[in-house]
């Protein structure tokens, strides 16, 4: 198992598979995107295997797959097939915007739940976050996956003076479906452009909400990093993630592998293990094991702390480089 100081026990494994993203949203990547890793610097996928294979037999038994966007890496439906074989749970989070066109071959690969990123309703807004003209190619996955009755969840970064205002739109596409929409809090990614201006807390959001649906019921059970809404004869349910506040650290049982191969405890670490040099120069398994081990025992307590003890000043990579 992997047990980190604090006695928490990490089953998840949020894995970058590619920094690239067919997308320029403000709060993760410059316009003019960044320095992309060239291929013979990230991992290949049987290197991404080996390394799932030790950590699913030291109890990871979730995988996320992220990016950048993962679906500009090639192949990946071949990737998800060996993934299948190792963990009984396996999502992605994706922008939709390349999704319809794979969607039958990454349900046959094993790919079981899916999360796509979608920060409005409105194309112009669409247009101004993104910074592409793609809103009809994410909307149109969104309405494939809930004619098809995936597991989906809708993640909204919310911004002030951005999409603040349609809180209510996205709660309202709860009423019919069995979605899960998840109102998150803008970070200080992007290099510090710090969406410091456009920063909504959770608990301004939690009271927006209110305000609106002020019969909204928090759910009894929560699970990962938000915390869980139903408006009541709603069929889905509103979660928000307190990304930035971080006030849900005490039960992080994730873990992060960067397309590089850099294994991160915190999504605010900036001093990982470094995994991709061991593998190629021939790194034994159990040595490996007992790398692996070590790094996750020194996971701090909460982001906060890791902050607090890695970063250096006030900057921060994009996000589309750390895997979110």
């Amino acid at each position: 198992m992997l047990i980190d100081q604090h006695g928490r026990q990490l089953r998840y494994l949020r894995l970058a598979v590619t920094d690239r993203c067919n997308l320029r949203c403000r709060y993760c990547m410059p316009e003019e995107g960044i320095a992309f890793a060239p291929r013979e610097a990230l991992l290949n996928y049987g290197e991404i295997l080996y390394l799932c294979d030790v950590l699913a037999e030291l109890g990871i038994n979730k995988v996320r797959l992220t990016g950048g966007e993962p679906l500009v890496r090639r192949d990946l439906p071949l990737l998800v097939r060996g993934l299948a074989e190792l963990f009984p749970r396996l999502a992605m989070t994706t922008n939709g915007v390349l999704l319809p066109r794979h969607l039958d071959e990454l349900t046959a690969a094993g790919l079981t739940h899916y999360n796509l990123s979608l920060d409005t309703l409105r194309p112009d807004r669409f247009f101004a976050i993104t910074r592409r003209d793609e809103f009809a190619a994410t909307r149109y996955a969104l309405d494939e996956l809930l004619r098809r009755q995936y597991p989906v969840k809708i993640n909204v970064v919310v911004m002030r003076g951005k999409n603040d205002d349609e809180l209510a739109d996205f709660v309202e596409l709860t009423r019919a479906s069995a979605v899960e929409v998840r109102f998150i809090e803008a970070m200080p990614f992007n290099d510090d452009d710090g969406n410091h201006d456009v920063f909504i807390a959770y608990a301004d959001m939690l009271e927006r909400l209110r305000s609106t649906y002020p019969n909204l019921e928090q759910t009894p059970h929560q699970e990962g990093s938000a915390v869980t809404f139903r408006v009541p004869g709603y069929r889905g349910r509103v979660g928000i993630i307190p990304a930035y506040s971080r006030s849900l650290c005490g039960s992080c049982d994730r873990l992060r592998l960067t397309p590089r191969g850099t294994m991160l405890n915190c999504l605010y670490s900036t001093q990982g293990l470094e995994l991709l040099p061991l593998l190629r120069q021939g790194i034994g398994r159990d040595e490996l094991t007992d790398l692996i081990r070590t790094y996750v025992h020194g996971k701090y307590a909460t982001g906060h702390e890791t902050e607090r003890h890695e970063q250096r000043g006030s900057i921060f990579a994009s996000m589309t480089s750390i895997g979110g």
